[in-house]
């Protein structure tokens, strides 16, 4: 028998997200330290969403440097992507740069989420590059903490990858 059926389904969608492996002058990494009510501290690479005014992926990532950090950046390459589900039609892929920071300003932050106070909140901190320094933070996600502690002291010699 054959099912003359079309399956209809949603297409699936993909949101494109920029993140800055961000070195500082001193070898360090800057990580954001998000805290919210009733959820342990956890890490997190700055970047966010890339939006359609964004003329590409490093001017999005111009711009959320820009928003979270009141700083500016060298994007050296992208280095590292990873992909993962959100419900069964949105796939979100990560695209993580590996970058310099130039300069920056915490008072000049201007993204949404400094706006709202239910979102928690964004402490910029530098850690050491070391593999038993990035072991033990909670780094969101498992797979990006996992790349940072293998390719520690090879990020600026990683091979370019496309999206």
């Amino acid at each position: 028998m054959v099912d003359t059926e079309k399956e209809t389904s949603a297409p699936m969608r993909v949101e494109n997200r920029v993140r800055a492996i961000l070195i500082d002058s001193d070898n360090r990494l800057v990580l954001i330290r998000r805290e919210k009510p009733g959820v342990p501290a956890y890490y997190v690479a700055p970047g966010g969403g890339v939006e359609t005014t964004d003329a590409s992926f490093h001017a999005a990532l111009r711009r959320e440097m820009s928003e979270e950090l009141g700083g500016t950046v060298k994007i050296y390459k992208l280095v590292y992507i990873s992909e993962s589900m959100r419900g069964s039609d949105l796939r979100v892929r990560q695209l993580y740069y590996v970058c310099r920071l130039l300069d920056f300003n915490l008072a000049n932050r201007n993204g949404p989420e400094f706006l709202d106070p239910s979102r928690g909140k964004y402490i910029v901190e530098r850690v050491a590059l070391l593999p038993t320094a990035l072991e033990k933070l909670r780094i969101l996600s498992d797979d990006l903490k996992l790349f940072l502690i293998i390719n520690a002291f090879q990020l600026f010699s990683l091979p370019e990858i496309q999206p």
